[in-house]
């Protein structure tokens, strides 16, 4: 019967950092996780905020990994630290995660990117160091606040932002898949999922209606901060209303599956190649006519459409089975006996 639902609060403006200083008053000494770009890219207005606290800088090594964790939390075990403020993209917040969850101490974050929820879900997407999928590490709680200072993402690469769009997508798609799934098992679903379930449809309608004009418009406009807000704190959020079943699907697996290929993750970005699977999961669905719908803002947005706008194809070969294999083993297929058989067969069409 029991059931439970926490998250974290949010603060979205054009500048933040008013706002963070004030709610860091109660902390002492605080354990910033960040990455080099990430860190020059707030450095002058965290210093600042930071200038009359006692505090340790320290940076993760470019992938969320436990042994890059590790590294951090072994320096910092002993140094009674109060909270960890992780500070960067996806990995480096993620890494953050394990570290806070590691010393049993609050978090707070602030974005430096917007391409995942990384900054609002309990969970950490863990690679191994050569950069392949090794595991989803779940969490009790998220992170307890979160700081979005739409200045520092629209300066960020738009690459980030792109990705985003594709990867907070595939939140509406997979949560779908998943509960009608469930609802034709006659199998109920919890209050909080069906909460999750519902407000998963602004995943995708918040990003195909204003996707276009966030993206292309150098300003920050209304647009911009929607959709910032639908890829961070509506992802999250749906990610931790839902049962652990729900959370991912086919696109999030097509993903784990190509990180066989080294250059997956050298070359391209976790939501740029969600969204590639978001197409092959269309099909396997047989949602045909929502696959060519799709198809439309995918060309306006210049998201992949076919397996070598994410891979080299003779690379893939050789390495075909492999990664089918993967694919079908990935963490969000467990339990789900969806009819996978003609999975090869829908991604080769795709080359």
């Amino acid at each position: 019967m029991f059931e439970g639902f926490s998250f974290t609060s949010y603060y979205v403006d054009k500048n933040i950092w008013g706002k963070l200083e004030n709610e860091l008053k109660e902390y002492k000494n605080i354990l910033v996780v960040t990455g080099e770009k990430s860190y020059e890219a707030v450095k002058e207005n965290l210093l600042k905020v930071l200038e009359l606290k006692k505090y340790s800088i320290t940076k993760y090594q470019g992938e969320c990994s436990y042994e890059h964790a590790d590294e951090i939390i072994n320096f910092a075990k002993d140094k009674d630290f109060d909270l960890v403020l992780g500070v960067g993209g996806g990995k480096a917040i993620d890494t953050a995660k394990i570290v806070a969850s590691k010393l049993k101490k609050e978090m707070f974050v602030v974005p430096t990117i917007a391409s995942t929820c990384a900054g609002t879900s309990a969970l950490s997407v863990v690679y191994n160091n050569d950069k392949t999928f090794k595991e989803i590490c779940l969490y009790d709680a998220p992170p307890k606040k979160i700081f979005i200072d739409l200045e520092i993402i629209k300066k960020s690469p738009k690459k980030y932002i792109w990705a985003g769009m594709g990867d907070t997508l595939a939140k509406f798609y997979e949560v779908r898949l998943k509960a009608e799934y469930l609802k034709n098992k006659n199998i109920d679903i919890n209050f909080p999922s069906s909460m999750g379930v519902e407000i998963s449809k602004l995943c995708r309608d918040i990003i195909i209606t204003n996707g276009i004009k966030a993206y292309e418009n150098p300003e920050i406009n209304e647009e911009f901060k929607k959709v910032v807000l639908a890829i961070i704190v509506n992802t999250g959020m749906v990610s931790n209303l839902v049962d652990e079943f729900l959370n991912g699907g086919i696109a999030h697996s097509v993903f784990y599956g190509l990180t066989v290929l080294p250059r997956i993750e050298k070359e391209h970005l976790h939501g740029e190649v969600v969204a590639f699977g978001i197409l092959v999961q269309l099909l396997m669905e047989k949602r045909f006519d929502e696959y060519k719908e799709l198809s439309k803002f995918y060309t306006d947005m210049n998201f992949p459409q076919k397996l070598s706008d994410v891979v080299i194809l003779d690379e893939f070969f050789e390495k075909e089975n492999e990664i089918i294999k993967e694919i079908l083993a990935g963490p969000d297929l467990i339990d789900f006996d969806f009819d996978m058989s003609g999975l090869k067969g829908i991604i080769l069409n795709f080359k």
